[in-house]
């Protein structure tokens, strides 16, 4: 017997999951209940091929996710028969009194949360990055994101710089800049993830898909500087170029 789920996903004989001919879900078959397993709802129809990148599925007992930004998971304390999504393209969902962003679940409400940017939401007095991950020792009456689309989970206050929610303990907010030649446009490989800044004691080399900045103890930081070299991004100090974070003697 094969019940076929659509999007390439069959069930055979209510005992094994395929995606496109290929096993799936191996590790879940003594939690999934196959006679009630179904898809509930995809993002394909924000797909020009149709390609279901986000897939919500559900059984009796649990809600599951597919997606590019997960592996298979169990919604945790979500209910098959409350769940709804909110933003498909966000992940937001909600289910027994939740709110979740993918497989986390959110810890606060969402409906009262006011989005910064793509990575900063602020509920009520406390600070997000991620949706998930409280952000600790925040100002929120100076707390800024100096370039919202560009480094967009790099941020400060009067007393840090922020990193993806994180301290960058080295850095002074106070005079830490990103430098100009990163952000006036000039094209290089890597401009919408590669940048360099400096405060007034370090350099730092900033890939915000990384997950730390880099601090780059430079002696001659008066003349640290960034410049496009045939489509490459470099920054410069007296003794050295640097690509990509790492250092080449001049």
């Amino acid at each position: 017997m094969i019940k076929d789920l659509g999007h390439g996903y069959k069930i055979i004989d209510n005992k094994f999951i395929l995606c496109y001919e290929s096993e799936v879900f191996k590790k879940f078959y003594k939690t999934i209940d196959f006679e009630t397993f179904k898809i509930t709802v995809t993002n394909a129809e924000y797909d020009n091929d149709g390609f279901a990148s986000t897939i919500y599925f559900t059984d009796k007992n649990h809600v599951y996710i597919q997606s590019a930004f997960t592996a298979f998971a169990i919604l945790e304390d979500a209910k098959s028969n409350d769940f709804k999504v909110i933003d498909i393209k966000k992940g937001y969902t909600f289910s027994n009194g939740n709110y979740f962003r993918h497989d986390d679940k959110m810890p606060f409400d969402l409906s009262k949360a006011k989005h910064l940017n793509n990575y900063h939401i602020q509920v009520g007095d406390k600070l997000y990055f991620g949706d998930v991950k409280l952000i600790e020792n925040v100002d929120l009456e100076s707390f800024t994101i100096p370039h919202p689309d560009l480094i967009g989970n790099l941020a400060l206050d009067k007393n840090h710089v922020f990193f993806k929610g994180n301290i960058v303990p080295e850095a002074n907010p106070n005079t830490f800049k990103v430098l100009e030649g990163c952000l006036d446009g000039t094209y290089y490989l890597e401009c919408d993830n590669v940048f360099y800044a400096k405060d007034d004691k370090y350099a730092y080399y900033i890939r915000t898909i990384n997950d730390e900045v880099k601090v780059i103890k430079t002696k001659s930081l008066t003349d640290f500087h960034f410049k496009v070299m045939d489509e490459r991004g470099y920054a410069f100090d007296k003794e050295y170029s640097y690509y990509m974070g790492k250092r080449t003697k001049i």
